[in-house]
Protein backbone atom coordinates (compact mmCIF):
# COMPACT_ATOMS: atom_id res chain seq x y z
CA UNK A 1 0.00 0.00 0.00
CA UNK A 2 1.64 3.60 -0.96
CA UNK A 3 0.64 5.20 2.31
CA UNK A 4 0.41 2.36 4.88
CA UNK A 5 -0.57 3.87 8.73
CA UNK A 6 -0.03 7.48 6.81
CA UNK A 7 -2.13 10.06 8.92
CA UNK A 8 -4.01 12.13 5.91
CA UNK A 9 -5.72 15.37 6.89
CA UNK A 10 -8.40 16.25 3.80
CA UNK A 11 -10.29 19.97 3.71
CA UNK A 12 -13.15 19.87 1.91
CA UNK A 13 -13.09 15.59 2.21
CA UNK A 14 -17.26 16.07 2.53
CA UNK A 15 -17.66 15.72 -1.71
CA UNK A 16 -15.94 16.09 -4.63
CA UNK A 17 -12.31 15.78 -5.02
CA UNK A 18 -12.15 15.31 -1.27
CA UNK A 19 -14.57 12.69 -0.66
CA UNK A 20 -13.01 10.51 -3.76
CA UNK A 21 -9.41 11.58 -2.21
CA UNK A 22 -10.57 10.06 1.14
CA UNK A 23 -11.88 7.02 0.02
CA UNK A 24 -8.42 6.32 -2.21
CA UNK A 25 -6.07 7.02 0.23
CA UNK A 26 -7.93 4.68 2.92
CA UNK A 27 -7.84 1.79 0.61
CA UNK A 28 -3.87 2.65 0.23
CA UNK A 29 -3.79 2.36 3.68
CA UNK A 30 -4.33 6.32 5.00
CA UNK A 31 -5.82 7.02 8.41
CA UNK A 32 -8.00 10.02 7.25
CA UNK A 33 -8.97 13.02 9.32
CA UNK A 34 -12.35 14.42 6.84
CA UNK A 35 -12.52 17.96 7.64
CA UNK A 36 -15.77 20.00 6.44
CA UNK A 37 -17.59 22.90 7.11
CA UNK A 38 -20.47 20.86 6.74
CA UNK A 39 -20.58 17.72 9.26
CA UNK A 40 -23.11 15.59 8.04
CA UNK A 41 -21.51 15.51 4.62
CA UNK A 42 -17.85 15.07 6.41
CA UNK A 43 -19.73 12.50 7.98
CA UNK A 44 -21.21 10.65 4.91
CA UNK A 45 -17.83 10.24 3.80
CA UNK A 46 -16.63 8.87 6.85
CA UNK A 47 -19.29 6.07 6.91
CA UNK A 48 -17.95 5.57 3.50
CA UNK A 49 -14.09 5.16 4.40
CA UNK A 50 -15.30 3.02 7.38
CA UNK A 51 -17.81 0.78 5.39
CA UNK A 52 -15.38 0.17 3.04
CA UNK A 53 -12.99 -0.86 5.60
CA UNK A 54 -10.76 1.69 6.81
CA UNK A 55 -10.45 4.29 9.34
CA UNK A 56 -11.79 8.17 9.40
CA UNK A 57 -12.52 10.69 11.95
CA UNK A 58 -14.76 13.87 11.65
CA UNK A 59 -13.49 17.58 11.72
CA UNK A 60 -16.23 19.80 11.66
CA UNK A 61 -14.38 23.04 10.82
CA UNK A 62 -13.97 26.49 8.83
CA UNK A 63 -10.61 26.89 6.62
CA UNK A 64 -11.74 30.20 6.02
CA UNK A 65 -10.14 32.25 9.13
CA UNK A 66 -6.81 31.64 11.16
CA UNK A 67 -8.41 30.12 14.56
CA UNK A 68 -10.48 27.66 12.05
CA UNK A 69 -7.55 26.40 10.44
CA UNK A 70 -5.13 26.06 13.33
CA UNK A 71 -8.44 24.02 14.96
CA UNK A 72 -8.58 21.97 12.33
CA UNK A 73 -5.00 21.15 12.34
CA UNK A 74 -4.80 20.81 16.30
CA UNK A 75 -7.81 18.62 16.47
CA UNK A 76 -6.09 15.89 13.93
CA UNK A 77 -3.20 16.40 16.07
CA UNK A 78 -5.12 15.60 19.40
CA UNK A 79 -6.80 12.66 17.64
CA UNK A 80 -3.60 10.86 15.98
CA UNK A 81 -1.12 12.62 17.08
CA UNK A 82 0.88 13.65 13.74
CA UNK A 83 -0.51 14.72 9.82
CA UNK A 84 1.86 13.26 7.67
CA UNK A 85 -0.67 14.48 4.16
CA UNK A 86 -2.54 17.41 4.09
CA UNK A 87 -5.20 17.83 0.73
CA UNK A 88 -6.43 21.07 0.54
CA UNK A 89 -9.42 20.55 -1.59
CA UNK A 90 -11.72 22.56 0.51
CA UNK A 91 -12.94 25.54 -1.96
CA UNK A 92 -15.73 27.11 -3.52
CA UNK A 93 -17.07 29.86 -6.43
CA UNK A 94 -18.61 33.43 -6.34
CA UNK A 95 -21.69 31.26 -6.96
CA UNK A 96 -21.22 29.79 -3.28
CA UNK A 97 -20.96 33.61 -2.17
CA UNK A 98 -24.85 35.14 -0.38
CA UNK A 99 -27.21 36.22 -3.15
CA UNK A 100 -27.27 39.38 -1.90
CA UNK A 101 -23.48 39.72 -1.77
CA UNK A 102 -21.89 43.00 -2.95
CA UNK A 103 -18.49 42.69 -5.38
CA UNK A 104 -16.29 42.51 -3.07
CA UNK A 105 -17.62 40.69 -0.30
CA UNK A 106 -18.07 37.85 -2.95
CA UNK A 107 -14.52 38.32 -3.60
CA UNK A 108 -13.84 38.03 0.21
CA UNK A 109 -15.83 35.32 0.42
CA UNK A 110 -14.10 33.14 -2.18
CA UNK A 111 -10.69 34.69 -1.55
CA UNK A 112 -11.08 33.31 2.40
CA UNK A 113 -11.81 30.54 2.03
CA UNK A 114 -9.86 29.52 -1.22
CA UNK A 115 -6.52 31.54 -0.85
CA UNK A 116 -6.42 32.08 3.00
CA UNK A 117 -7.54 28.70 3.90
CA UNK A 118 -5.01 27.01 2.04
CA UNK A 119 -2.16 29.52 3.64
CA UNK A 120 -3.24 28.58 6.97
CA UNK A 121 -3.95 24.88 6.80
CA UNK A 122 -0.65 24.83 5.03
CA UNK A 123 1.11 26.95 7.84
CA UNK A 124 0.30 25.34 10.61
CA UNK A 125 0.18 21.94 9.08
CA UNK A 126 3.73 22.40 7.89
CA UNK A 127 4.69 23.22 11.68
CA UNK A 128 3.34 19.96 12.34
CA UNK A 129 5.29 17.70 9.93
CA UNK A 130 8.75 19.78 10.76
CA UNK A 131 8.56 18.07 13.95
CA UNK A 132 8.12 14.32 12.59
CA UNK A 133 10.85 14.68 9.79
CA UNK A 134 8.43 15.55 6.91
CA UNK A 135 5.11 15.12 5.01
CA UNK A 136 3.34 16.27 1.71
CA UNK A 137 1.03 18.74 0.94
CA UNK A 138 -1.12 18.82 -2.02
CA UNK A 139 -3.33 21.89 -2.78
CA UNK A 140 -5.80 22.28 -5.14
CA UNK A 141 -5.55 24.87 -7.80
CA UNK A 142 -7.26 24.74 -11.58
CA UNK A 143 -6.49 24.91 -15.11
CA UNK A 144 -7.57 28.98 -14.06
CA UNK A 145 -4.91 29.14 -11.92
CA UNK A 146 -2.38 28.53 -15.30
CA UNK A 147 -4.44 30.18 -18.40
CA UNK A 148 -7.35 33.18 -18.21
CA UNK A 149 -10.93 32.22 -18.95
CA UNK A 150 -12.63 32.70 -22.34
CA UNK A 151 -14.23 36.29 -22.70
CA UNK A 152 -17.65 34.47 -22.53
CA UNK A 153 -17.14 32.95 -19.34
CA UNK A 154 -15.87 35.84 -17.38
CA UNK A 155 -16.18 38.97 -16.18
CA UNK A 156 -12.76 40.05 -16.09
CA UNK A 157 -12.60 39.80 -12.12
CA UNK A 158 -13.30 36.55 -10.48
CA UNK A 159 -11.72 36.39 -7.05
CA UNK A 160 -11.79 32.12 -8.31
CA UNK A 161 -9.08 32.36 -10.87
CA UNK A 162 -7.34 35.17 -8.78
CA UNK A 163 -7.47 32.57 -5.50
CA UNK A 164 -6.23 29.94 -8.06
CA UNK A 165 -3.26 31.44 -9.41
CA UNK A 166 -2.06 32.68 -6.30
CA UNK A 167 -2.18 28.76 -4.89
CA UNK A 168 0.38 27.73 -7.80
CA UNK A 169 2.89 30.75 -6.66
CA UNK A 170 2.50 29.51 -3.08
CA UNK A 171 3.07 26.14 -3.99
CA UNK A 172 6.23 27.27 -5.60
CA UNK A 173 7.46 29.02 -2.74
CA UNK A 174 6.70 25.95 -0.23
CA UNK A 175 7.57 23.50 -2.39
CA UNK A 176 10.98 25.35 -2.30
CA UNK A 177 11.37 26.48 1.35
CA UNK A 178 10.02 23.46 2.94
CA UNK A 179 11.89 20.57 0.62
CA UNK A 180 14.91 21.02 3.53
CA UNK A 181 12.91 19.93 6.06
CA UNK A 182 11.50 16.41 3.90
CA UNK A 183 7.99 18.73 3.05
CA UNK A 184 6.60 18.40 -0.04
CA UNK A 185 4.20 20.72 -1.92
CA UNK A 186 2.90 20.37 -4.95
CA UNK A 187 -0.77 20.94 -6.38
CA UNK A 188 -3.17 20.32 -8.86
CA UNK A 189 -4.81 22.13 -11.76
CA UNK A 190 -7.92 19.96 -12.81
CA UNK A 191 -10.24 20.88 -15.44
CA UNK A 192 -13.94 20.67 -15.76
CA UNK A 193 -15.30 17.70 -13.20
CA UNK A 194 -18.34 16.39 -12.15
CA UNK A 195 -18.49 17.93 -8.31
CA UNK A 196 -20.80 20.07 -6.57
CA UNK A 197 -18.47 23.16 -7.89
CA UNK A 198 -19.41 22.38 -11.21
CA UNK A 199 -23.10 22.00 -10.76
CA UNK A 200 -24.33 25.48 -11.55
CA UNK A 201 -22.58 25.18 -14.55
CA UNK A 202 -23.54 21.81 -15.45
CA UNK A 203 -27.29 22.97 -15.34
CA UNK A 204 -27.09 25.01 -17.93
CA UNK A 205 -26.66 22.64 -20.75
CA UNK A 206 -25.31 25.30 -22.98
CA UNK A 207 -22.57 26.16 -20.58
CA UNK A 208 -21.90 23.11 -20.28
CA UNK A 209 -21.62 21.82 -23.94
CA UNK A 210 -19.04 25.27 -24.60
CA UNK A 211 -16.99 23.57 -21.93
CA UNK A 212 -16.74 20.45 -23.50
CA UNK A 213 -15.90 21.72 -27.03
CA UNK A 214 -13.17 23.56 -25.17
CA UNK A 215 -11.64 20.19 -23.94
CA UNK A 216 -9.73 18.34 -26.53
CA UNK A 217 -10.90 14.92 -24.70
CA UNK A 218 -14.37 16.42 -25.16
CA UNK A 219 -15.83 15.26 -21.52
CA UNK A 220 -15.85 16.47 -18.24
CA UNK A 221 -13.29 14.55 -15.47
CA UNK A 222 -14.42 12.98 -12.76
CA UNK A 223 -13.65 12.98 -9.55
CA UNK A 224 -12.06 9.98 -8.74
CA UNK A 225 -9.37 11.27 -11.95
CA UNK A 226 -8.07 14.06 -9.80
CA UNK A 227 -7.93 11.87 -6.56
CA UNK A 228 -5.87 9.52 -8.68
CA UNK A 229 -3.09 12.27 -9.26
CA UNK A 230 -3.55 13.78 -5.60
CA UNK A 231 -2.36 9.95 -4.38
CA UNK A 232 0.85 9.98 -6.93
CA UNK A 233 1.53 13.80 -5.08
CA UNK A 234 0.93 12.46 -1.51
CA UNK A 235 2.87 9.22 -1.88
CA UNK A 236 6.74 8.40 -2.48
CA UNK A 237 5.70 7.42 -5.93
CA UNK A 238 6.29 11.50 -6.32
CA UNK A 239 9.43 11.35 -3.95
CA UNK A 240 11.44 13.79 -6.03
CA UNK A 241 8.46 16.45 -7.10
CA UNK A 242 8.49 19.27 -5.32
CA UNK A 243 6.68 23.05 -5.89
CA UNK A 244 4.80 21.43 -9.09
CA UNK A 245 1.74 22.04 -11.10
CA UNK A 246 0.49 19.52 -12.68
CA UNK A 247 -2.99 19.74 -14.90
CA UNK A 248 -5.42 17.19 -14.80
CA UNK A 249 -7.43 18.79 -17.65
CA UNK A 250 -8.53 16.85 -20.50
CA UNK A 251 -6.14 19.08 -22.80
CA UNK A 252 -7.11 21.67 -22.29
CA UNK A 253 -4.44 24.31 -21.34
CA UNK A 254 -2.37 22.25 -24.30
CA UNK A 255 -4.03 24.02 -26.76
Amino acid sequence: MKLQDKVALITGGGSGIGRASALLFAQEGAVIAISDINEESATETAEMVTSAGGSAHVIQGNVATTEGSRAIVGACMTHFGRVDILINSAGVTTRHAPEDATFDEAWDFVMNINLRGTVMMSWFATEEMKKTGGGTVVNLSSIYGLVGRPAAITNGFDPYTHSKGAIIQLTREAGAKFAPDGIRTNCLCPGFVHTNLTQGVRDNPEMQALLESLTPMGRFGEADEIAKAALFLASDDSSYVTGAALSIDGGYVAQ
